[in-house]
């Protein structure tokens, strides 16, 4: 059939085309969002006429019918990370009718420069699909963010990394192709090395006589300790406010903690056993002070966030420590321009001063 014959069934035909294409977005983002596998994006599209045509025109290959195509709809799935492309084929294997004869794995490319075609290809058949041929197939392609990433600039430039392009080119293809190979592999290392340190803090938890730093890492699940949520507990009973499942600003917790003086976890909850009392005491008083210099007022919190307990902990600790009160007075001067006047040392005494004033007497009590 002469390649114009072709187009003007695939115009005929386009309409149904798209709407089978966004319905096979939605099933495959459907089938992934229940078996709870993460992925960056799924797409679909239905080959424009301008490449269909150039497509036909190739002389490499001869198509009888517009469906002997097997692009006409193509989606297309980014992973964050490479070992998830597995997950995504089982689950297309297992839900789609996988046409195993023309799919391709190119995955296994051993030169670099082919990085930007590494992916799984494969080519699906639909049971039969009114305004469609009957055994219509389509395409899906899987593939991390990075490899995306690298053929859409690959695309843009609109030259490919293979004997085609002068040396020169080719060897900076390949050397970038290399780094996002090697970035792909490491998010992967990098992911498991967190999963692993999140067992070593739940470990470090348990066994009180192996302390951790802390870290926004370790925070995560020091919040989700039942003494943290208890202190939590304490804080949202004296304000009348609800609890919240979102973490307390980690960076600027584990920044006040360690600056009074708490710096693992050993430290953390030899504190909530001393002054976890005093740390709830301390909450009404400190609004006071912060209505005044802050314009903050506890309405304004909303609701009290994992882990805000240790913030009240962190001032506490500091206030009953053994020292003189000017001590105390330049230590929380030093907090504060550290979190929230770095340029502004005389805003950071202020506030200093007016907390030391308000809550000595009630974390000594």
């Amino acid at each position: 059939m002469p390649h114009e014959s072709l187009l003007r069934v695939f115009d005929a035909h386009s309409a149904a085309l798209n709407q089978v294409a966004q319905r096979l977005e939605r099933e495959l983002e459907g089938h992934l969002r229940a078996a709870g596998v993460p992925v960056h994006f799924v797409a679909s599209r239905v080959k424009s006429r301008d490449s269909l045509a150039r497509k036909l025109a190739r002389p490499e290959k001869t198509y009888r019918a517009l469906w002997d195509v097997t692009d006409l709809i193509g989606l297309r799935v980014a992973t964050y990370f490479e070992d998830v492309v597995d997950d995504v084929a089982r689950l297309i294997e297992a839900r789609f009718q996988v046409d195993f004869r023309h799919s391709t794995d190119k995955l296994r490319f051993s030169d670099a420069g082919r990085f930007g075609y590494r992916s799984l290809h494969y080519v699906c058949a639909l049971p039969d699909v009114e305004g469609l041929a009957p055994g219509f197939r389509f395409e899906i392609q899987v593939r991390t963010a990075l490899q995306h990433a690298w053929a859409q600039v690959e695309h843009d430039l609109g030259y490919k990394a293979s004997a085609a392009v002068p040396d020169a080119i080719r060897r900076r293809f390949s050397r970038v192709a290399s780094l996002l190979e090697i970035a792909d592999q490491e998010f992967v290392a990098i992911r498991r090395e967190l999963a692993a340190y999140h067992a070593t803090v739940k470990d470090a938890l348990a066994h009180p006589e192996r302390p951790l730093p802390l870290d926004a890492l370790a925070l995560e699940e020091v919040v989700a300790d039942e003494r943290v949520e208890v202190l939590d507990a304490g804080v949202a009973g004296t304000l009348g406010l609800p609890r919240s499942h979102e973490a307390f600003f980690p960076d600027y917790l584990v920044t006040l903690l360690r600056a009074c003086g708490l710096s693992d976890t050993r430290a953390l909850f030899d504190a909530i056993s001393r002054h976890g009392a005093a740390a709830v005491r301390l909450v009404e008083p400190y609004f006071a002070v912060a209505r005044t210099e802050l314009d903050l007022d506890s309405a304004k919190v909303g609701a009290v966030k994992r882990g805000y307990g240790l913030f009240f902990l962190a001032h506490a600790a500091l206030l009953r420590a053994p020292e003189l009160g000017l001590s105390k007075v330049g230590r929380l001067t030093r907090v504060y321009q550290q979190l929230d006047y770095p340029e502004d040392e005389a805003a950071a005494h202020h506030l200093a001063s007016a907390l030391v004033h308000a809550l000595q007497p009630v974390a000594a009590g």
